[in-house]
C-alpha cells in the first residue's frame, strides 16, 4: 500500500510520542491521527476508517491490550502495532495472539518505526487480498457446483481463474486417447487465431504437468520447451503456468494460466488454482460417469418388458 493512501491512528498518553510519530510518518506520506486513550481511539474509529493503529501498551484507564481486543472485535482487518517501554517476550506473544501485527519497544529510531509500519501495511494488504480471493473462490465454486452441464462448468472454471488472478487468459487442455496430444477443451481470454495455431504436443511445454508437476515458464520466447513461442508472444502472452488435471489420481489434462507480464504467484493463488483444477477433474469424472449411466439407462429402456410389448403389438 502506498504511504500517501494509508491512514494511521496513534494511541499513546504521551505527547512526545505523538510528536515523534507524526514527524516521522508524515514525512513518509502517511496520514496521521492521534488519540490519548483507548476510549478516545475507539470513538475516532467509529467516525473514520484506518488502515493501521499504533498503540501504547501501558496507558491509564483502558490498557493497550484491552484496546487491541476491542479494535479487533470491531474490525478484524485493521493492522495493529503495539509499542511500549516495558517490553517482555510474554507481552509480545500475548499481543500477537490477540491479532497484533508487530511489537515495537521504546525508544525506537525513525528507521525502526518506518520499517515496522511498512511491513505491517504490506502484511495487511496480503491478508486483505487473500480474504478477497477466498471469498471470490467460494462464489466461483458455488456457481460451478450449481451447474450440471460439463461445458458450463469448465467455462466457469477458466473464467474464474482469469477474474480471480487478473491474468490474461486460461485454458483447459485434455489428453487424447493416445496421450500424445492435447486438445483445448475450453478457454477464456485467448483469440481464435492463437487457439488454432496447431496441435499441442504432450512432450513439449506441458510434459512436466502431464507427469503430475506444476510448471511455471517465465518467458515464452526464451524457454525452449514452448512449442509456439512466436505465436504466444504475438498473442501478448509473456508467462505460462501449467497445473495438472487429475481424475482418480490419473492426469487427464492440464489447466493453463497465461499472463501478459512476468508474474510471481503467491502460495494462496497457487492453492486456489490447484483447487479449481481439482474441481475441473471432478467435473470431467462426473460427466463421464453420467454418460455411462445414461447409456446404460437407454440400453435398459430398449430391453424393458414394456418396450418389448410395444414392439409385439406393433
Amino acid at each position: 500500500m502506498e504511504g500517501t493512501k494509508a491512514k494511521l491512528l496513534v494511541i499513546d498518553d504521551e505527547q512526545i510520542v505523538h510528536d515523534s510519530c507524526y514527524r516521522i510518518l508524515t514525512a513518509e506520506g502517511y496520514e496521521i491521527d492521534k488519540a490519548f486513550t483507548g476510549q478516545e481511539a475507539l470513538k475516532k474509529m467509529e467516525e473514520k476508517t484506518y488502515d493501521l493503529v499504533i498503540s501504547d501498551l501501558m496507558m491509564p484507564g483502558m490498557s493497550g491490550m484491552e484496546a487491541l481486543k476491542k479494535i479487533k472485535e470491531e474490525n478484524s482487518d485493521i493492522g495493529v502495532i503495539m509499542i511500549t517501554g516495558y517490553s517482555t517476550a510474554e507481552t509480545a506473544v500475548e499481543a500477537m495472539k490477540l491479532g497484533a501485527f508487530d511489537y515495537l519497544p521504546k525508544p525506537f529510531t525513525p528507521d525502526e518505526l518506518t520499517a515496522v509500519v511498512s511491513s505491517a501495511l504490506e502484511k495487511r494488504e496480503v491478508l486483505l487480498k487473500t480474504k478477497h480471493l477466498e471469498s471470490a473462490y467460494r462464489d466461483a465454486t458455488a456457481a460451478i457446483s450449481a451447474s450440471l452441464n460439463l461445458n458450463d462448468v469448465l467455462e466457469l472454471i477458466v473464467k474464474s481463474v482469469v477474474n480471480l488472478l487478473k491474468v490474461k487468459g486460461c485454458s483447459i487442455n485434455l489428453l487424447d486417447v493416445t496421450r500424445k496430444n492435447l486438445e483445448t477443451r475450453v478457454s477464456f481470454g485467448l483469440s481464435e487465431r492463437y487457439l488454432s495455431k496447431g496441435p499441442i504436443d504432450s512432450d513439449g511445454s506441458m510434459k512436466e504437468s502431464i507427469e503430475g508437476k506444476t510448471l511455471y515458464i517465465k518467458d515464452v520466447v526464451l524457454d525452449p520447451r514452448i512449442q509456439y513461442p512466436m505465436e504466444a508472444r504475438e498473442e501478448g502472452i509473456f508467462s505460462i503456468l501449467s497445473i495438472p488435471l487429475k481424475a482418480k489420481e490419473k492426469v487427464i489434462g492440464v489447466l493453463r494460466v497465461y499472463t501478459a507480464e512476468t508474474r510471481e504467484f503467491t502460495r494462496t493463488e497457487m492453492d486456489l488454482m490447484s483447487r479449481l483444477a481439482e474441481q475441473a477433474g471432478i467435473a470431467l469424472m462426473n460427466a463421464k460417469f453420467y454418460q455411462v449411466v445414461s447409456e446404460d439407462y437407454e440400453s435398459l429402456k430398449k430391453e424393458s418388458p414394456s418396450h418389448l410389448s410395444d414392439r409385439r403389438s406393433s
